[in-house]
């Protein structure tokens, strides 16, 4: 062997030896990246599952404690209720009346408001008077029995949108109904109001078992309750009774 290939042996160790240095730092750094990515994935888990977490150098802020309201118990407040009586016409079908209004239940307000003051606004125009109901209705039969009537002011003039109150006990039921005036003006003329008592049943006798009057929107009587009769007569199956002013 020659000097030369002793010399080119050298430069071939410090070649491999140099390479596996380099190697060496290269698979270091590799690997210090590849725990460094592993720490980071591990800790952006922690801070997603738990960001509140103390290794999270910027935690989200300490909300505010819950005021604890307690619960009250409510004692609930009764108040007079007011309701306006409504009328709506309905198609004669069988026994039925043809446009008859349809009455809405009285709903009294403080008494300490209803007591009149003087002499009522309304009377009776005449006397209660028992007619047929086919007066007003031609088609309709005997098996039917009401009350109707008008009312008008001084001069005589139609009056409407007045409550016509009607109570008392009819065929041993409680009656409690309140219609219009003018909401049977169809068929009563102008002014004219209409409660139904039965339709499909023979008209029945009754004695002083019934009361009508009128009432303003505040429920305070205009006019003295009229006390009046029924009767098991087709021709008196309608009691019409009518309301004037009176000043």
């Amino acid at each position: 062997m020659n000097f030369a290939d002793q010399e080119e042996i050298a430069l071939r160790k410090k070649s491999r030896i140099r390479k596996r240095r380099n190697d060496i730092v290269w698979n270091s750094l590799t690997a210090i990246i590849l725990i460094a990515t592993v720490g980071a994935i591990g800790f952006m888990l922690v801070l997603f599952s738990n960001p509140a977490s103390t290794i999270n150098p910027f935690p989200p802020p300490t909300l505010p404690a819950l005021i604890q309201i307690p619960t009250a118990t409510l004692t609930p407040i009764i108040t007079p209720a007011t309701s306006t009586p409504t009328v709506a016409a309905s198609t004669e079908t069988g026994g039925n009346v043809e446009g008859t209004p349809i009455q809405t239940e009285q709903v009294p307000v403080s008494t300490a408001t209803l007591t009149p003051m003087g002499d009522y606004l309304f009377a009776v125009k005449g006397s209660p008077v028992g007619m047929t109901n086919t007066t007003f209705h031609p088609t309709m039969d005997c098996n039917w029995q009401g009350v109707a009537g008008k009312v008008t002011d001084i001069q005589g003039k139609a009056v409407s949108n007045l409550a016509i109150h009607l109570t008392g006990t009819y065929n041993g039921k409680a009656v409690d109904q309140t219609t219009l005036s003018g909401g049977a003006a169809k068929w009563i003329g102008d002014g004219g109001y209409e409660i139904v008592l039965q339709v499909g049943s023979a008209p029945i006798d009754s004695t002083g078992m019934l009361t009508i009057q009128i009432e303003d929107s505040s429920y305070i009587p205009l006019s003295a309750p009229i006390t009046f009769d029924t009767y098991a007569d087709c021709s008196k199956n309608l009691i019409l009774i009518n309301f004037q002013q009176m000043r």
